[in-house]
């Protein structure tokens, strides 16, 4: 079978099969295979089965047996399965029960069919195609959604929790054969009464899509993830990746100093409106992006609407890429599953998206200007023992202008 051989050739399933099968069950749910492990956490398909033959497939998310006893990891795990605790929401991968079998915590979440969004860009690149702008907007306008519900958080009572994503990426976007928009992974997220919070001069997320606040040190708020959301749709419409460097200081250097291309420059079938939207999500100055999720949830349903996209075009096109597509498992978490440490990455990068992996900069508050930039990083990365970062690299051969798909012909309402 293909799982067979794929568990067999890849090191990490291959360990992951071996305690699967040693373990079976966790909690009353049957284990089925791995989807995916990362930094604290391993990540199953899983079963639960009740009476008169109920059966629902679940995702089941364990923290590894290396952390278990760690306190840190342990209270990370809970505040990411209290935040899902308390989001419902069609946009956002629910939670179903966060428990312990034998000392051992996990997560069960909501199981969803589809590719992640990081997938399906990488299918449109190899395939030299482009992805409709009414299709990117929806996508965009389903994750304003699911962020408007995140930051408007309150706790029992009633008040804000100030919660905040921290990686909004296109790996931890997930699109349906349905043409449902899902956002997953709340294993950064920050917010008001965290049973930890992040130490001063830490910066969490994946550093292509950090806002420039991070990387100041300045406090955060919301809008930190609606410049990481222009960031993917910059990507969704340019096909390329917009700040992601040789190096995570040249990548900081660019989210700090680089001309951001207006998509324009990318392609001519971008509407003026649309291309307004992301272009002020991105602005660096947060007082000028919108101000809230919902703000910029309205402006591209303004988009969306005006263009008559339907949502069964949106479903049409997902299943278009996924037969494209080399892959054909399931990507949800594929983002658990980075290299081993110190393995160089092999082949075309841009398949590979290094640059994806979670990463953790340890860096001093500053506020760097001009040509200093570079120095005032470098200093606060080596300052900090991280010497030299993992390499972050891009592809430096033109890319060749991807055909069109066929546009959208209906509506998709409100």
């Amino acid at each position: 079978m293909l799982l067979e051989r794929l568990l067999g050739k890849t090191p990490w399933l291959a360990r992951a099969r071996r305690r699967l099968e040693g373990a079976g069950k966790l909690g009353h749910y049957e284990l089925l295979h791995p989807l995916g492990v990362g930094g604290m956490a391993e990540v199953f398909k899983a079963r639960a089965i009740g009476p008169a033959g109920f059966e629902r497939d679940v995702v089941v998310k364990r923290i590894l047996p290396a952390y278990g006893r760690d306190e840190d990891f342990v209270r990370m795990f809970a505040d990411e399965a209290r935040i899902l605790g308390l989001i419902h929401h069609p946009n956002v991968v629910q939670a179903f029960e966060f428990g312990e079998d034998e000392g051992t915590l996990y997560l069960a979440l909501e199981y969803v069919e589809g590719p992640s969004l990081s997938r399906i860009l990488r299918a449109l690149r190899a395939a030299n195609r482009r992805i409709p702008p009414a299709i990117a907007a929806y996508i965009g306008r389903e994750i304003c959604r699911a962020l408007d519900c995140v930051h408007r958080l309150e706790d029992e009572k009633g008040a804000r929790l100030e919660v905040v994503h921290r990686d909004v990426t296109p790996s931890n976007i997930i699109v349906t054969p349905w043409g449902g928009v899902k956002l997953l992974d709340f294993g950064v997220a920050k917010f008001a009464s965290a049973a930890r919070s992040t130490r001063a001069g830490t910066v969490k997320g994946k550093p292509a899509y950090l806002a420039p606040e991070q990387l100041q040190g300045k406090p955060i708020d919301g809008r930190v993830d609606l410049f990481a959301l222009g960031i993917v749709m910059h990507e969704m419409l340019s096909l390329q990746h917009l700040f992601a460097g040789d190096s995570d200081l040249h990548t900081a250097k660019k989210i700090m100093e680089m001309k951001i291309p207006r998509l324009s420059a990318h392609r001519s079938d971008v509407p003026v409106e649309l291309e307004r939207i992301v272009m002020r999500a991105l602005e660096r100055n947060r007082r000028n992006r919108f101000g809230t999720a919902a703000e910029m949830a309205r402006a591209l349903d303004d988009f969306v609407v005006g263009s008559q996209l339907h949502l069964d075009e949106v479903a049409a096109f997902v299943r278009e890429v996924e037969a494209i597509s080399p892959l054909a498992r399931p990507a949800a978490f594929e983002n658990l599953a980075p290299p081993r440490a110190g393995t160089p990455p092999s082949g075309p990068q841009e398949a590979r998206t290094v640059r994806d992996r979670a990463l953790r900069l340890r860096m001093w508050n500053f506020r760097p200007r001009g040509a200093h930039l570079a120095a005032a990083i470098g200093l606060s990365l080596a300052a900090l023992g991280l010497g030299t970062a993992v390499g972050l690299r891009i592809t430096t051969a033109a890319e060749r202008a991807p055909s069109a798909v066929r546009p959208p012909a209906a509506v998709v309402g409100r």
